[in-house]
């Protein structure tokens, strides 16, 4: 986390109790309120004028801070008028205990480290600090807990900083604006601030808030979610070929497999999850078809077919925010939706070492926003193509977690065109998707990457989850197309939300049929339990 190497001079006013104070964030400086010019007025804050260098440079512009009363604290809202584009606004908040945060996922309370710390909205639900909603926990050590929350009714970014000030914290409530709408006027949603003894009353007002926000519905009554969809108790994850062009599973292979299957467990119980299906993994990415290797179009008709006369549900996976550049017409629907910043800087992704050059250089794998035009139109016409030329209901977006304030292109609203321009298409399809945030439930009722910590109804209550692309297979742990190689394997968690989950490479069944078993054991019970 950086800092400024100087005292930035912040003045901090208080109102209803609490220490309250502001910086408006342009693309050239960072701004605070001139206290010379700053007036109270009620619940109100006005600052006639801005500064910057810590105080020692006068600026133009203005901002303003309204903080109401509640029950258990206040709700603030604040706003600013720059002459120059503004990024995001700062809302301080001083004078806090010194205790333990509870936020990326939430996690178990921790302390703040000396150097504070960042969480981010929305974000990769793989980096150490992506929170899946914006609602942090603050433990007082007089008893009790501050909570800070957004509401928000919009996926915009939200950052939450907590960073030591002598004996007591500072808390920074960061919201950028989405960088297509940004302007020299902005104004934040609604923060709420609070004190509560018991955090579950927060979560499910939250919780509230969100189904109202995005929609959300509980998994058994929500629209998106076919019938079909509720009688699945199995996730067969059948790898087909890496990166490299090793193939661990025919079109064939597939078909032999769901068959073993399906004579231990009701084909209609079982969603096979396809990675891989598309011939090399992510080098075919944005070039959705049956490859000639796995089988070609042929091979993939007679596993649909065989697949359906089993009763099984084929998933096959698409990218939902990457491809190849090398693929012809890249200049056309690929080079105009490269994913950015708010500033502009190209999306790098992860990084995979694909190649294990030891390098992290794959050059050739661009990150587009699926909300742009061209890359949307591309994906859906080859993902519902696909799916109504085989008869197939369920589809699965690798990466859609993945998530930057695009200045061209709003992402999350792309996502959602994508989900309805498919459900037009198929409209008993099943959308799936690797990552999960409160909005994105909205998007995918079935995610790889689910439940939080703690108050888990935030997840289960709405979607369904299974074991990740990287689960290792019984037999030798492999994650098959997956760039972590081998990994641990075994049964799911025993819960409602959480799918049974069997990953297949080569020689999976063969190799280790009984442990393939178990997990057929543990679909059993899941469907007794639970459906």
């Amino acid at each position: 986390m950086h800092q400024f190497s100087f005292d930035f001079n912040d003045p901090f006013f208080d109102l209803h109790g609490w220490r309250l104070g502001l910086q408006v964030v342009t693309f050239e400086n960072t701004y605070g309120l001139d206290p010379a010019r700053t007036t109270i007025a009620g619940d109100r804050i006005e600052a006639a004028g801005l500064t910057s260098a810590g105080g020692r440079n006068l600026e133009p512009g203005s901002a303003w801070i309204e903080a109401r009363p509640t029950p258990d604290g206040i709700e603030v809202t604040a706003g600013a008028n720059h002459a120059l584009k503004i990024r995001c606004l700062k809302l301080l908040v001083d004078g806090l205990p010194a205790g333990e945060i509870t936020g990326r996922r939430w996690e178990p309370a921790r302390p703040v480290p000396p150097n504070g710390i960042v969480y981010r909205y929305p974000a990769d639900p793989f980096t150490a600090l992506a929170m899946h909603t914006p609602l942090v926990f603050l433990t007082d050590p007089r008893g009790g807990h501050i909570y800070f929350r957004s509401l928000d009714d919009r996926v915009r970014a939200r950052r939450f900083t907590f960073q030591p000030r002598g004996d007591a914290l500072s808390v920074e409530l960061i919201h950028e604006e989405s960088a297509h709408l940004m302007t020299t006027a902005t104004e934040t949603p609604r923060w709420r601030i609070g004190r509560c003894a018991d955090p579950n009353a927060v979560v499910e007002d939250h919780l509230s808030h969100q189904e109202r926000a995005f929609g959300l519905q509980p998994w058994e009554t929500r629209p998106d979610v076919p019938d079909w969809a509720r009688e699945i108790s199995l996730v067969a994850s059948i790898h087909g070929m890496h990166w490299t062009g090793y193939t661990f599973n025919t079109y064939a292979d597939v078909l032999g497999a769901l068959e073993w299957i399906c004579e231990r467990i009701d084909g209609r119980r079982v969603l096979a999850f396809l990675p891989g299906w598309e011939g090399r993994y992510y080098w075919q990415y944005g070039d959705y078809r049956p490859d000639p290797a796995l089988g070609g179009p042929d091979g993939f008709r007679r596993l649909a077919e065989g697949a359906r006369s089993l009763g099984v549900t084929l998933m096959p996976m698409f990218g939902a925010s990457c491809a190849n550049t090398n693929l012809p017409g890249f200049e056309e629907w690929g080079a105009p939706s490269i994913l950015r910043s708010a500033s502009g800087m190209e999306f790098q992704g992860n990084r995979p070492d694909w190649d294990t050059s030891r390098a992290h250089d794959p050059g050739w794998q661009a990150w587009l926003n699926p909300g742009a035009p061209a890359w949307r139109e591309r994906l859906l016409s080859q993902a519902a193509g696909l799916l109504q030329a085989y008869g197939l209901r369920a589809a699965f977006f690798d990466t859609h977690h993945i998530w930057d304030n695009d200045p061209h292109y709003p992402l999350y609203d792309g996502l959602a065109a994508l989900r309805n321009g498919l459900r037009e298409r198929v409209p008993d399809l099943l959308m799936a998707g690797e990552g999960w945030y409160d909005g994105l439930g909205a998007i995918t009722p079935v995610s790889q990457v689910g439940a939080p910590s703690q108050w888990e109804h935030a997840f289960s209550r709405y979607c369904r989850t299974f074991a990740h692309l990287m689960w290792g297979d019984p037999s030798r742990g492999s994650s098959g197309v997956h760039e972590a190689g081998h990994t641990g394997s075994g049964l799911v968690p025993d819960a409602r939300h959480w799918w049974p989950t069997v990953t297949i490479v080569d020689g999976t069944i063969k190799n280790a049929p009984e442990k393939v078993e178990q997990i057929i054991d543990q679909a059993h019970r899941y469907a007794k339990t639970y459906l």
